[in-house]
């Protein structure tokens, strides 16, 4: 039977080679995984920063939007508006693309996601038919925007 060891064991099984106070070799160890947390921290928080900084810059300041038009009952998204059947859908790409140059995704698929969430939580009958529109406005956002670019 095999035993694995981790990265940490490992480290400490070559160090144990070399150096032969265990005092020692944990400090080394210890060092080691404290640099380590500090820059998987940091990297996750520049990550962050950099991607909900350009959604919300790029939200911000969106002068228009796409839509979907569709005849049906009460929607509580700014998205619907019921004028006209079968949906029709009206395509506006973002006009600042540093969400999409990062993320290769238009904002605008993440708010009609946030926007299901949102709306749905609870109430979920409705939720099938609004799906099938956003997935459809989403993927017509997204091919607009690979084509602007």
């Amino acid at each position: 039977m095999e035993i694995a060891l981790n990265n940490t064991e490992l480290i400490h099984l070559y160090l144990k080679v070399f150096i032969h106070e265990p005092q020692i070799r944990k400090i080394i160890i210890d060092h080691k995984i404290t640099m380590e947390n500090k820059h998987n921290i940091q990297y996750h928080i520049d990550r962050w920063n950099t991607i909900v900084g350009a959604f919300y810059y790029t939200k911000d300041n969106q002068s228009s939007y796409s839509l979907v038009y569709h005849n049906s009952p009460i929607h509580h998204s700014h998205i619907f508006f019921s004028t006209i059947q079968p949906p029709q859908y009206i395509i506006v790409p973002d006009n600042i693309k540093d969400f999409y140059n990062i993320t290769n995704t238009s904002y605008q698929s993440w708010e009609l996601l946030f926007e299901l969430i949102k709306t749905y939580f609870y109430a979920k009958h409705d939720a099938y038919t609004d799906d099938i529109l956003y997935s459809q406005l989403s993927r017509n956002i997204n091919l607009q925007m690979k084509n602007t670019t």
